[in-house]
This record gives structure tokens, sequence and C-alpha cells, in this order.
């Protein structure tokens, strides 16, 4: 039975409710540099950043990406990847660090890494020699983030882990000027379940094709 008067617990409890969420800083960090992908030599930058979407209901996310684009190169005429591993619940390392990223770990001839804890080698399978691709990882993996922090297993839902890659690659487009890039989506595993929800989403919402 209760007394009508509020107890510490209950104090708190409406104080964290009514709290506001932190500001978040966005952080971003460029280097260039120069590879051989295939038979060419392109010099690139690197890209390390955070990029913060809101939500109607004032709940925040952080996404954390890793990018790499071609210098001096036309958007229009340039493709723009966007690659993301699935799990659901993996970061986009493999896809980064085996795949499209022009440093690879090195595999032995049993597909295994080789030394402890593994070795970075150039990749000259890497793409970068015909496109530009952003690594990002989802909400709640690698160093992607929901806030407040307690809320952040919403954004593992389909529909708002859809909504939330949405609007970081639409938010993407805008800030480095490339509307005009054709534009693809690349999944492993889960991540194709994403990528033709995520594509659909940017058609129908934006007109991305």
């Amino acid at each position: 039975m209760s007394d009508g008067k509020k107890n510490d617990a209950d104090v708190k409890r409406e104080d964290s409710e009514e709290e506001e969420l932190p500001e978040i800083e966005e952080q971003l960090v460029t280097k260039s540099y120069t590879g051989k992908f295939g038979k060419s030599k392109v010099a690139y930058t690197a890209t390390a950043a955070t990029q913060v979407i809101e939500r109607d209901d004032d709940k925040k996310a952080v996404f954390f990406y890793v990018a790499y684009t071609k210098d001096d190169a036309d958007p229009a005429d340039r493709p723009l990847i966007f690659a993301f591993n699935g799990g659901p619940g993996s970061s986009t390392v493999w896809l980064h660090l085996g795949l499209f990223g022009p440093k690879r770990v090195e595999f032995d001839d049993d597909g295994f890494p080789v030394g402890v804890p593994g070795r970075l080698v150039d990749n000259e399978y890497s793409i970068l020699d015909v496109a530009d691709v952003v690594h990002v990882d989802a909400i709640g993996t690698g160093l992607s983030r929901g806030m407040p922090k307690d809320k952040e297993k919403e954004y593992h839902h389909f529909s708002k882990d859809i909504e939330a890659f949405s609007q970081f690659i639409v938010s993407y487009l805008s800030r480095n000027d490339r509307w005009g890039s054709p534009v693809f989506l690349a999944g492993e595993s889960y991540g194709t379940t994403r990528g033709a929800a995520v594509a659909a989403d940017l058609f129908d919402k934006h007109g991305l094709q």
C-alpha cells in the first residue's frame, strides 16, 4: 500500500526521464594515401568519423564509419558504395579488412589469419580503382551507438535499423556533395536483407536510384 509519498527510487527515475540527452560532438579525422589497386595507382583520402542522426522522438544515434575516397575524382562519374556486415549484430570490420579496404588481414592457404593478433598487408584486390567505399557500423556494433544507451536496442528492430541506415546515407550524401554519384549498397549475410530494404526505402522516400 502506498502512502502517496515518493521514495528515492521514484525521484531518481523521474529525474532520469526528464534529463536531456547530452550534446554529441561529431568527430572526423582524415589522412591522404596512395596505393596500387588492380593496375591503377590511386591517390585517396581515408576518413574515420562519427555522424549523428536524430529521430522524431528526440532519440539519437551516432554512426561510426570509415570511408576511402579517390582524390580529385568527378562525383558524377565516381561510384559510391556503402558497405555493412550482417549478423545481425556484427560490425563492418570484415568487409573493411577482408574485402574492400586498401589494407586486408593476411591469410594463409587454409584461410586462417597469419600470426596473432593478425597482420595487415596491402589489398591489391580492393576496388578503390573503380569506386569509393564507406564502411558503416550498425548501431550497437563497432563504435556506433544509440542514445540514450538503454534505448539502443530499439535500433535492433528491423524497421528502425533500416530507417537509421537510410538517414545516415542521406545525410552523408548531402554533407559530402555526393547526390550526383552512382550509389550502391554492399551487404554481407544479414546485410543483404538490410541492403534490399534500405534500397527500397531510399527510392520510396528520397527518389534515390
